[in-house]
């Protein structure tokens, strides 16, 4: 498509946005050529609304080639009647909704809070089911809806009452019949397998048990009740794995047969050590999947204050070949930087960044001392070829380096519980040193190195390689695996949870390595966003946006999108062409020699 195509492809939505709220279009030449073009797309559409008042064109004193279109002053008589249409169309706009719009939001976070429940005294069937129908009612319900889908009880296989608790999993499943009818919703029965302290063991059975849960049709509203055993408290741990990571979080019922000491529903982690989880940290978005807690101790109630957010902030210094893009998520600043140097000179920059940031504690306002962490690259098989992972950890002096297969098929659970990854991550904590994992590559990467390291209360940092990561993975807490059966994609990204990277850093020329599929994915991807947000400081759009606390800060004038158009097709032309293919074809197979022998030292 030439340019000229493409900007005739985009009229009738200019002309949209200029009849439904642009007040204000600012363009280069090419956009003039549009407005100088002939009969037909934006220009007789303009002229229509010229005619009618709506619309004065008027030409900058400074540039015949540059245009600005101006909403035309209003008669008496048909600003009252806008006025009145207005306030029809917008009826529901209160006094207090509609500051919402004007505000600039602060943090969204809210500290977690759990209530811990003593469960009532009693023993045989009729206690075991009072007690799950008292867990049911005191376990808050999912946002929107009065009761559970299903409820999943869950047990380590050890004997859950020994006089601590009247809960018992064996008397249940006797009731189940029962208790069906009278919570109105299924109840199925599960046993975490045996893990013996080990990660991997660990990693697997909390993956497996989540799968069974899918494939039993579990959903958004159903109920994870964990029902401890007094005698081995340490495996309560994994009551909050199991309800992290389905939909990125379900509810879940904490049963502990504990009465040395109450469970702690924010910081824990499985036997081996490996997995561990921390809800102060606000890298968690203040979520916590464990919802309530009973057992034998008297009522208490829990919260967790959430830690100040600690990013890799990055401040470029004037001259500096890199833009700091301003991005917020639930009022948090997520420091995303685009490196428009030498390849090179990026690497050296970020490697430096990351150690100066440990140099000083790992963030926080004043110097502290060092901490020692240890960097964790991952990258799949066409970013391990191309070599980008494998210089950022030489650049950082050392580490470990994990590569596995790419795409969509392999962003599931087995292909990262590897003992080496989760070895490195134990041998890395017992030393006392925070674990870093470093995303460079795509997508699929990204959001499955974000799992892992969320399994493992570990930092994250993602380096993109595609503009499709960059634009759109990257900007979401969300880190998940697809469940995937047989090699059959059965649900994407199902599995997963909130995880926010400390630092986003894009080197732009590793970009120029992209599919084009990847181009054009990211074009649809920013579609969609302008095409949801791209209005938004108009009159409809405020209109539209009343009770969006802070919306005023998603205006973006999308017509700018035109001047890309060239860029655009500059860049998949460059990527298209023969010399282009041929090179990374070239580094593509000395990539796999490399890394062929990698794999024959390891063996070695």
């Amino acid at each position: 498509m030439d340019i000229d195509a493409a900007l005739q492809f985009t009229d009738s939505a200019v002309a949209y946005l200029l009849r439904h709220g642009v007040s204000f279009l600012e363009d280069d030449a090419r956009l003039s050529r549009v407005l100088q073009a002939g009969s037909g797309g934006l220009t007789a559409a303009l002229a229509q609304d010229f005619a009618a008042d709506r619309l004065q064109l008027a030409w900058s004193k400074r540039s015949a080639a540059r245009s600005r279109i101006f909403r035309a002053p209003r008669r008496p008589a048909q600003a009252a009647a806008e006025a009145t249409d207005e306030a029809l169309q917008c009826a529901d706009c209160t006094e207090e909704a509609a500051p919402k719009y004007h505000q600039r939001p602060g943090l969204q976070l809210v500290d977690p809070c759990v209530e811990y429940h003593q469960l009532p005294a009693g023993e045989g069937i009729e206690a075991a089911r009072r007690a799950l129908a008292f867990i049911v009612a005191q376990t808050p319900k999912p946002k929107g809806h009065a009761r559970f889908s299903t409820i999943e009880v869950v047990t380590c296989g050890g004997a859950s009452s020994d006089g601590t608790h009247a809960l018992s999993a064996s008397l249940l499943e006797d009731a189940r019949p029962t208790l069906e009818a009278q919570l109105r919703c299924p109840v199925r029965f599960h046993q975490l397998a045996a893990t013996g302290a080990d990660p991997v063991r660990e990693w697997s059975a909390i993956f497996e048990l989540e799968t069974r849960m899918m494939l039993l049709k579990a959903n958004r509203q159903s109920l994870v009740v964990w029902v401890g055993c007094a005698a081995q408290p340490e495996l309560d741990s994994f009551a909050g794995f199991i309800g992290m990571l389905p939909f990125r979080g379900i509810a879940v019922a904490l049963v502990s047969g504990a009465t040395a000491a109450y469970p702690d529903p924010f910081r824990y982690a499985t036997p081996s050590g490996v997995l561990a989880h921390d809800s102060h940290d606000p890298v968690r978005m203040g979520l916590c999947p464990v919802k309530a807690l009973f057992g034998p101790l008297p009522d208490r109630s829990f919260t967790a204050p959430l830690a100040p957010w600690r990013p890799m902030f990055l401040e470029p210094s004037a001259g500096a070949p890199m833009t700091l893009l301003p991005f917020k998520i639930a009022g948090l600043s997520l420091p995303m930087i685009t490196y428009t140097g030498q390849y090179d000179d990026g690497i050296a920059a970020l490697a430096a960044h990351i150690t100066a940031f440990y140099g000083r504690g790992g963030g926080g306002g004043t110097p502290t001392a060092a901490t020692p962490f240890f960097p964790i690259v991952s990258c799949g098989e066409t970013v391990d070829r191309l070599g980008y992972a494998d210089d950022l950890l030489r650049a950082l002096g050392g580490g470990f380096y994990f590569s596995h297969r790419s795409g969509e098929t392999y962003k599931r659970y087995s292909e990262y519980a590897t003992p080496s990854l989760l070895g490195q991550v134990a041998a890395a904590k017992a030393a006392g040193k925070v674990v870093l994992m470093i995303a460079v590559g795509g997508g699929c990467n990204g959001n499955a190195t974000g799992v892992v390291a969320a399994m493992t209360n570990s930092d994250f940092l993602e380096v993109p390689t595609t503009p499709l990561h960059y634009n759109d993975a990257t900007t979401s807490a969300k880190k998940a695996f697809s469940l995937v059966v047989d090699d059959k994609i059965l649900s994407k990204n199902l599995l997963g949870t909130f995880y926010l990277p400390r630092l986003v850093f894009c080197i732009n020329e590793t970009l120029l390595t992209s599919h084009t599929a990847s181009i054009h994915s990211t074009v649809g991807e920013s579609t969609k966003t302008m095409n949801m947000i791209g209005i938004a400081d108009s009159l409809p759009g405020q209109r539209d946006y009343h009770n969006i606390l802070g919306a005023h800060e998603f205006a973006s004038d999308t017509t700018r999108i035109i001047t890309c158009v060239a860029g655009f097709e500059r860049l998949l032309e460059f990527l298209t062409s023969r010399a282009t293919v041929d090179a990374k074809a070239a580094a593509l197979e000395a990539g796999r020699a490399v890394a062929a022998a990698r794999a024959a030292g390891a063996g070695g």
